[in-house]
């Protein structure tokens, strides 16, 4: 068995012993199945259940948690963090403060287990991996205190030297090993329970004269025995067929049994958490009826079945979008303090108006249409809910305002809300889940899930389109509709649950905001100086300014022959630097400005310095320098123009005498 005291719980996969990890598996027994009940105690918190499961607790980062593991675990030994088991089909499973139960991969044909020993069917004892020299032929095999014993199929009870590894001692022999019902040791004592009843005591200091350990008798009447250490002397514990639970005495009355345990009846058998492994710490007993108890000084408290006592639910958006994926989280709080994942297969998930949400397979809610949904997760028979509120991602378009009532296109609207639309001779059929609307074009009634509505208008048909007043969302559904006379649209919520469908005004009105002072720009134009690589000098007239999903705006020009042209995405600020900045645009016509000849401008757009050039030329075609020197020279005028990449241009009385690059 591996020891090593994990500080990660290692998540475990489906083996072929039948164990998967459950974390929040359900307890509640269906009806006609047998109740839930503990079948072993190791410790506080580590039981094995009658279904085969197991609760154990593991050792974190954070600290301790509380773990279930689904299985076919049909009997265990160990303690509160370490231990072994066996399932059904005969293998071996093991935990630790790091791991829950989970298989020993090759350990199979497992007969029992005992602290971190267990026994083969082919008669051979192994720890972990490791098979014991010098023991065969063992048909059963007992630990306690760190010591062990092993009765052979001849009738040898062997006791391990600890001073030796490896060699045993025997203790005395056992007529037939199969009336053997169990076996208990601590220190040098080794108990048997007979099938009988009969309870035969072996001490490795009580013997004859000729060395020969004495057995002795203890109880002729006993159901069930362990070990657990006391003060000063170790303690058998011995549980009769009465139901009655007693103890063995101190040293000079270690053989009697002379103190009953007040309070325990009805008691089939008993278990100590071998961790802490002292009769201070108290006795688990199992009554007849299946139920366990916990004794401590002579006070008895019932251990209850770990039962969900609360179940918490988180969603990964509680206000999504249409269409979007929301993943259900699920955590049950159990009696004994664990926490566990359920995942959403194992829980149920019901909706008020699963119209708008959908189960996938993957055990997602897809979000099919606008408005408020209560979920509920029932989990181990306890349930919680919370509140789903879906809004409309992008706005539906073509509302209307007629003499004052706001009017919907019926079809996208529905099918927005969840609902589906079908034409219905002069009129319309709306389902939502299992409610029905139903109205006629030109009538103000209606119906809606078998009742008679009143509208405040009738429907019409324009352009192919059916319109339906807005206020019958608010009269079946419980929407809040409203007009925003600003923007020219409708908003309709639920809760905090948003779907907006705007007029053919509306993006005008957004724009024209959006815009604002930006608006001066269009209609003008401008002259290319140098802007994305157009050919310098020519002639753009803004057509628009168009502002984007992001914030920003597109200047789009067209040229005098009709093409159009369009600026990268940029800020308002960079809009107005742009078309106001003449290294980007000329607000003029340089041609009609200045009258050069055909060689000069050739010059000038191929952004070419040469000799004579005026100042105004040399701006035109490199720009506008970083840096200026004039200086006076025999009355001369010298000024030297620098730019950023080391170039410099030199003027003489306004003309270039001088060129370097």
């Amino acid at each position: 068995m591996n020891w090593k005291k994990s500080l990660l719980v290692m998540a475990l996969g489906a083996f072929a012993l039948g164990l998967s990890p459950a974390f929040g598996a359900h307890e509640a027994s269906a009806a006609g199945e047998e109740q839930l009940q503990i079948k072993d105690i190791a410790g506080k918190n580590t039981y094995l259940m009658s279904d085969g499961s197991m609760w154990t607790t593991v050792m974190q980062i954070e600290g301790t948690r509380v773990l279930h593991t689904k299985g076919n675990i049909e009997t265990i030994s160990g303690d509160l963090y370490d231990g072994l088991g066996i399932t059904k089909d005969g293998r071996l499973v093991e935990w630790d403060t790091g791991l829950a139960p989970h298989p020993v991969e090759g350990a199979a044909g497992v007969k029992q287990v005992s602290g971190s020993y267990w026994l083969k069917s082919d008669g051979t004892v192994w720890i972990g991996k490791t098979k014991l020299k010098n023991l065969s032929g063992i048909v059963q095999i007992a630990y306690g205190e760190k010591d062990f014993a092993a009765l052979a199929q001849n009738g040898d009870l062997l006791f391990e030297d600890s001073r030796k590894q490896d060699t045993y001692k025997k203790f005395g022999t056992v007529a037939d090993p199969s009336s053997v019902k169990s076996m208990a040791v601590h220190d040098d004592r080794v108990a048997l329970l007979f099938n009988s009843g009969e309870v035969v005591l072996y001490e490795g200091s009580n013997f004859d004269d000729n060395g020969k350990i004495i057995p002795v008798t203890v109880a002729q009447d006993a159901v069930h025995i362990t070990y657990v250490s006391a003060d000063p002397t170790d303690v058998l514990i011995v549980t009769r067929k009465d139901g009655s639970v007693w103890l063995t005495g101190e040293y000079s009355n270690r053989w009697k049994l002379t103190h009953q345990v007040q309070g325990l009846s009805n008691v089939v058998k008993t278990a100590v958490d071998a961790y802490a492994d002292k009769l201070s710490e108290g006795i688990y007993a199992q009554r007849s009826d299946g139920t366990w108890v916990f004794s401590k000084d002579d006070e008895i408290k019932p251990i209850d079945v770990p039962t969900v006592k609360a179940v918490s639910v988180s969603l990964s958006d509680r206000e999504p979008f249409v269409g979007d994926a929301v993943e259900v989280h699920i955590q049950e709080t159990y009696t004994n303090g664990a926490k566990i994942k359920v995942p959403v297969s194992e829980a149920k998930l019901e909706m008020d108006k699963p119209y708008l949400l959908k189960q996938q397979a993957d055990g997602k809610l897809k979000t099919a249409g606008v408005g408020q949904t209560k979920l509920t997760v029932t989990s181990g028979g306890v349930s919680a809910s919370v509140t789903v509120s879906a809004s409309l991602r992008d706005s539906l378009k073509f509302a209307k305002q007629v003499n004052g009532t706001v009017f919907l296109p019926v079809k996208t609207v529905s099918k927005a809300l969840g609902g589906t639309a079908t034409p219905s001779g002069d009129g319309w059929n709306v389902a939502f889940g299992d409610a029905s609307l139903s109205f006629k074009v030109g009538s103000l009634a209606a119906q809606f899930g078998g009742k008679d509505v009143q509208l405040k208008a009738a429907p019409f048909t324009e352009k192919g389109e059916t319109y339906i007043p807005a206020s019958l969302l608010a009269d079946t559904l419980g929407a809040k509709v409203g007009w925003d006379s600003k923007w020219k649209q409708a908003d309709i919520s639920f809760g905090s649950a948003k779907m907006t469908v705007v007029s053919t005004e509306t993006a005008g009105l957004i724009k024209k905001a959006m815009q604002g002072s930006l608006a001066k720009f269009i209609g003008k134009s401008y002259w290319v100086n140098d802007f994305e690589g157009w050919e310098r000098f020519s002639k753009v007239t803004v057509a628009d300014v168009l502002p984007t999903d992001t914030g920003s705006f597109v200047i789009v020009f067209k040229t005098p022959a009709g093409k159009t042209l369009k600026s990268d995405s940029m800020s308002s600020s960079e809009v107005i630097k742009t078309m106001t900045d003449s290294s980007y645009f000329l607000n003029y016509d340089p041609y009609k400005k200045y009258k050069w000849s055909a060689s000069v401008w050739k010059q000038i757009k191929a952004g070419n310095v040469a000799l004579g050039m005026t100042k105004e030329q040399v701006l035109l075609s490199w720009g506008a320098p970083i840096a200026k020197d004039i200086q006076k020279v025999q009355g001369s005028t010298i000024e030297t123009w620098g730019y950023a990449s080391y170039d410099f241009v030199s003027f003489l009385n306004g003309k270039v005498t001088l060129i370097i690059m």
